[in-house]
């Protein structure tokens, strides 16, 4: 059976540096991950290197290159029935199409989420990495992309066939829970986990804490 990953988490979180790592690596080995942001900073810059000086064309120009290599990836993986895997945001419900689809069509979902403390940490994640060369976000889009991020998952989580949620607010990163086909399989102890998590995403928080009720002696 096919496999889809996805990563996703708020802007600064170490997507497209770390994200890979929670893919298992048999499937690593084989596939790389389509990193949009990545692509399309490159589209840009082959555009400005090549005389297009309008950043506002250069952005259009850029956006549609990178959805149009998205889709055409995306239809030969259905079409030769590979797995794949992407990273982004899923702050709408459009965003949600694409995993929708793929599940439709036998593909299993494992969804691996990064998150952060706070915007405040997410913004000076994303102002570092300018510093080297990383693509900048501004604040109102990086705060967007982390409540809406998990507003979303918070309501399409039942789509992951497998879904793991990790703490990247530290160099350490804490994985603190991992859902089975919407079921809790392992978890810090509610009383533990961050408050981003348990304001954020409460329907997966319950299921940690229902857990907990059920059976008081569930360990991680």
């Amino acid at each position: 059976m096919p496999e889809l990953y996805i990563i996703t988490g708020s802007n600064g979180a170490g997507k497209s540096s770390v994200g890979f790592q929670y893919i298992p690596l048999k499937f690593r080995k084989g596939h790389s991950v389509f990193d949009g942001d990545k692509l399309f900073v490159l589209k840009q810059k082959e555009l400005w290197d090549n005389g297009l000086k309008m950043p506002k064309e250069a952005k259009k120009i850029a956006l549609a290159f990178v959805q149009g290599k998205f889709e055409q990836l995306l239809d030969e993986a259905l079409k030769e029935r590979k797995s794949f895997a992407y990273e982004g945001h899923f702050t709408n419900e459009a965003a949600w199409d694409v995993p929708k689809r793929l599940k439709d069509a036998g593909y299993t979902i494992t969804i691996i989420f990064l998150g952060l403390k706070d915007t405040k940490l997410s913004v000076s994640r994303v102002l570092d990495r300018v510093k080297y060369g990383g693509h900048f976000v501004d604040r109102k889009t990086v705060e967007n992309n982390f409540f809406g991020n998990l507003e979303k998952l918070n309501l399409h989580f039942a789509i992951a066939d497998q879904l793991t949620i990790v703490d990247a607010s530290e160099a350490d990163h804490v994985i603190l829970a991992n859902y089975k086909n919407g079921t809790v399989t392992s978890a810090l102890p509610f009383e533990e986990l961050p408050y981003w998590f348990k304001n954020n995403l409460p329907s997966l928080a319950d299921k940690i804490r229902n857990k907990e009720s059920v059976n008081p002696s569930y360990k991680r």
